[in-house]
């Protein structure tokens, strides 16, 4: 994805001159998706501190045909789901496949199996309008035939916090994806002097959550896993890597305003906090 801001721009080539990046128009595409942001005089960026943190981007092959197709979120409109034709065409096929969301400001977006059939599914978080209403994390299940079904109450996933993004790994290795909930904290962060005295207390309606994939439900493991949660922890992106080569998926979070990254090693199957930064 490119962003410009002006009406020329330099395509950078390789040592032999050809072209390694080739802006397509989206008249070309079929993908015109734009996340636009109407400030309003009771819901603008003075009184909800996320207004201009933008939506999310999540790419993959939805129906196994060996092409990848995109699904964009959007804060303010519905979110729409593209498939790839193949020669850089895509079809919107939101409304047909079910996966436009309900529910308000939709952040980051996630593609994965969560049910092992083989199909990748779209987890998307939602962070709420200005009253902290309509805010629950949504999962559109994959049918297999271009259709989706939601599911976030049926399998655990239906957070009601202010959810940033999600991302989808085997943290206990047995073979199945549990979830890493990444969320914005319910504190104001102009707070500093509540900051310095509530650091390091356990999150009870924010705080990032770690989900264990217990077949058909999601459980809440945060606390007994070691993962460090803070109502006061503002997240904004989450990483998985192994880190320190132990073949161990490692966490990294970053965090806004007041609150430090974290960095979360798993030791022995189960996540301890390794270091905050």
């Amino acid at each position: 994805m490119v962003l410009w801001g002006c009406s020329s721009f330099e395509i950078d080539t390789d040592a032999d001159g050809r072209k390694m990046f080739t802006l397509l128009s989206s008249e070309e595409t079929g993908v015109p998706f734009i996340n636009e942001v109407e400030d309003k005089k009771d819901f603008n960026i003075l009184n909800y501190r996320n207004f201009y943190n933008g939506g999310g981007v999540a790419i993959g092959d939805i129906n196994n045909d060996g092409l990848v197709d995109i699904y964009f979120s959007s804060n303010q409109s519905d979110n729409q789901l593209f498939l790839n034709k193949g020669n850089w065409q895509f079809e919107n096929i939101t409304r047909s496949a079910g996966v436009a969301g309900t529910k308000g400001w939709s952040t980051g977006v996630t593609m994965a199996d969560i049910n092992h059939d083989g199909y990748l599914d779209i987890y998307v978080c939602n962070s709420g309008d200005i009253v902290g209403d309509d805010r629950i994390n949504e999962l559109f299940i994959n049918n297999g035939d271009l259709t989706f079904t939601e599911g976030a109450t049926k399998w655990g996933l239906n957070s009601n916090a202010f959810s940033t993004h999600a991302s989808f790994f085997d943290y206990d290795l047995d073979g199945d994806l549990d979830c890493f909930l990444l969320n914005n904290g319910f504190r104001s962060p102009d707070r500093v002097e509540f900051y310095k005295r509530t650091r390091g207390e356990p999150g009870n309606e924010g705080g990032d959550k770690l989900l264990r994939n217990d077949g058909e439900i999601f459980t809440d493991v945060t606390i007994e896993s070691g993962i460090y949660t803070s109502d006061i922890g503002f997240g904004l992106g989450v990483s998985v890597s192994d880190l320190d080569d132990d073949m161990l998926p490692d966490i990294y979070i970053s965090n806004d305003f007041w609150e430090r990254d974290y960095l979360v090693s798993l030791l022995n199957h189960v996540t301890k906090r390794l270091s905050i930064n």
